[in-house]
């Protein structure tokens, strides 16, 4: 990701001067001009051009100078600053700023930062942003959930380990693809303050885009009609400040269904609360047997709002017209699937069978990716079952892996697929920089 670009000059009387930056809060510490600056007067070669490559607290910076006018005009240099933890494709951004240098330092100053100004858009693509507000009783899961969505928790530690209470409400910014998403997690022990005091209400709801509403199945049991009252006090604060607030309800803890009858008990409350107050439901877990459930909830809600992640959808539904019962789906940095697409015919009866598999091999993938330059996992088991594990090499973009099952395709015919989906996919972010 591209945190900024500036364009420095140089006084004979006061040295560096910075004459446009962007974006124009961007913060730029005197230390990293001077180590800007160090980069190039370090070489003593004027022949020719330069394109320096540095890191500074986190950040790759790629500099450019034409060294060849410094006598006369001094150090002129374009830095362009990156995420260090994103690995980037350096042929594609070093091409672009060294072509945006040349066409800038051929102008004069007054022209340049017009010319800056209207040409940065190569680096920099709009993105949108939206505002989710969680919220829920006590001991729900609110803040579990947002650690193991968008900070990649290992959901067995907070198993083990529950996370303190929050207090007041609690912003959080999170970048899911081409979105950026403001969550702010509500404390459980101040809701009913929360939804009776107009001021409170206020901060907490306007502007929100979602309002994820989370209850556990055990206080489902015994609490049923106090949360259907707080659903509907939720809905006409909604309504009667006419918020553009979509609510979705999150039916949590559904691991402590017992199994035999999980489906079963999930339908009724879901059908009862639709009867009650109709929405979109979604029933999640943590447990490693239906964590997948939960990322599984967070792609459909963002996917609405996310370009990327309804482009990649459609390529996945390109691929799964002719896959007949076959799962593809893409994952992001923290394993939450941000795409996905199943065939018709698919047994949906053992999905969370392989969401299972999948997490536990996901580690040791990983492992093994790093240190044996391995991209790809192959699985064959009964009943014709063939799985592939892909690592599409798209850090920069905060995507990890594609995964392709099917009950019905051979292992070959799965790994022609995910060659051809791979390279769709990568086409849809790297043809963007030219």
């Amino acid at each position: 990701m591209v945190v900024g670009i500036i364009l420095f000059s140089w006084d004979s009387k006061i040295g560096a001067v910075i004459d446009v930056k962007y974006p124009p809060a961007l913060l730029i510490p005197e230390d990293l001009i001077n180590k800007i600056y160090m980069t190039f007067a370090y070489s003593e070669d004027f022949s020719k051009p330069e394109l320096i490559e540095t890191t500074y607290n986190n950040q790759t910076i790629l500099s450019y100078c034409d060294k060849t006018k410094v006598t006369k005009v001094g150090y002129e240099i374009i830095s362009l600053l990156l995420e260090e933890k994103e690995k980037i494709n350096s042929h594609q951004y070093k091409k672009t700023i060294i072509d945006l240098s040349q066409k800038i330092f051929e102008l004069d100053k007054m022209e340049r930062i017009n010319y800056f100004e209207t040409n940065i858009d190569a680096f920099f693509k709009p993105t949108s942003a939206q505002k989710l507000l969680l919220l829920g009783r006590a001991g729900t899961g609110k803040t579990t959930i947002k650690k193991i969505i968008f900070e990649g928790i290992d959901p067995k530690k907070l198993l083990v380990s529950p996370l303190e209470p929050t207090r007041g409400l609690s912003p959080s910014v999170y970048s899911w693809l081409d979105l950026k998403v403001g969550l702010f997690d509500s404390s459980g022990q101040e809701l009913q303050f929360l939804l009776e005091n107009k001021e409170e209400y206020d901060i907490a709801f306007e502007n929100s885009d979602v309002i994820i509403y989370v209850f556990d199945y055990p206080t489902w049991v015994i609490k049923s009609n106090e949360i259907i009252t707080e659903l509907h006090k939720i809905s006409n604060i909604i309504e009667s400040n006419s918020y553009n607030s979509k609510l979705i309800i999150f039916l949590h803890k559904i691991d402590l269904i017992e199994n035999v009858n999980r489906k079963i008990v999930i339908d009724d409350i879901i059908n009862y609360l639709n009867k009650e107050l109709p929405c979109s439901i979604y029933s999640t877990s943590i447990h490693p047997d239906l964590i997948f459930s939960t990322y599984n909830a967070f792609f459909e809600i963002l996917a609405h709002y996310s370009l990327e992640t309804s482009q990649m959808k459609k390529v996945l539904d390109d691929f799964i017209k002719d896959a007949p019962k076959s799962m593809f789906f893409i994952t992001n940095r923290y394993n939450s699937i941000i795409c996905q697409s199943i065939s018709e015919d698919f047994d949906f009866l053992v999905i969370n069978h392989f969401h299972k598999l999948i997490a536990q091999l996901t580690e040791n993938f990983e492992e093994m990716s790093k240190n044996n330059n391995i991209e790809h996992l192959i699985l064959s088991g009964k009943n014709d079952v063939n799985l592939i594990m892909n690592n599409l090499n798209m850090e920069k973009y905060a995507i990890k892996n594609l995964i392709c099952i099917s009950n019905e395709l051979s292992a070959n015919k799965l790994i022609l697929i995910v060659g051809q989906i791979k390279t769709k996919i990568k086409d849809l972010f790297y043809l963007r920089i030219k």
